[in-house]
């Protein structure tokens, strides 16, 4: 059976009952606690039946394969916890209309970041598939979670940064292409950090990265301001 056929068996299944989407949920919901726990060297579909206390034979009637259990995740995760986490940005920032072009800018980063930490699990969730699937026909099919986190915020961080620019707001001779894709690296390697922190290891640190999520929009502020003006 193609890859094409199969999916649509599979969707004709969790069409045809409200059981079997149920059941299709139970089995992200196992293998999402069981990725988190264990990491990737242990995900298998002979252990994730075993977790689930169900045949292998069971389990490949929602999945065809492990790669199609992350890329499931993946599909679970992507529309709800990151738009949730974009919306509630996007609607923090549109209320701040007050101050300038370039503080606009730095508060859109600063509470993406902070909201990110209400979504940790998650984070830790893509970054494990993105690293499990990196050679796979599953990262070729999905664009690559983290990028959709920074390029979500790009487009308004571009707009605000020219409107900032146009103020005079900024430094002399700034390239700006080259400040966005500065400010777009920081951004993606600080979620790789918290992303890869252990449960413990973020429950410790938290205070710690708040207090590094500040210094970092300090850092940029001055990266990016006209001193003159300050």
């Amino acid at each position: 059976m193609d890859q094409t056929a199969y999916f649509n068996q599979r969707n004709e299944l969790l069409l045809s009952s409200s059981n079997a989407f149920q059941d299709l949920m139970q089995l992200l919901s196992a293998a999402r606690k069981m990725l988190l726990k264990d990491g990737p060297a242990s995900f298998t579909m002979q252990n994730l039946a075993k977790n689930l206390d169900i045949s292998t034979v069971t389990l490949y009637k929602y999945f065809k394969n492990m790669d199609d259990v992350l890329s499931a995740l993946k599909d679970e995760i992507i529309p709800h916890t990151v738009a949730q986490t974009l919306d509630a940005n996007e609607t923090l920032a549109l209320s701040q209309t007050k101050g300038s072009a370039l503080e606009q800018f730095l508060l859109l980063f600063h509470s993406f970041l902070n909201e990110i930490f209400k979504h940790k699990d998650d984070l830790t969730l893509l970054l494990l598939i993105e690293t499990y699937t990196q050679d796979t026909p599953v990262s070729k099919r999905q664009s690559d979670t983290i990028t959709l986190y920074s390029e979500a915020l790009d487009k308004q961080a571009e707009l605000l940064l020219t409107e900032a620019q146009q103020n005079g707001e900024l430094r002399q001779g700034i390239d700006l292409p080259l400040s966005l894709s500065f400010v777009h690296r920081l951004v993606l390697s600080t979620l790789q950090h918290i992303g890869l922190l252990s449960a413990r290891e973020f429950r410790n640190q938290k205070d710690e990265l708040q207090e590094y999520i500040d210094e970092i929009i300090n850092m940029l502020r001055t990266y990016l301001s006209d001193s003159s003006k300050a």
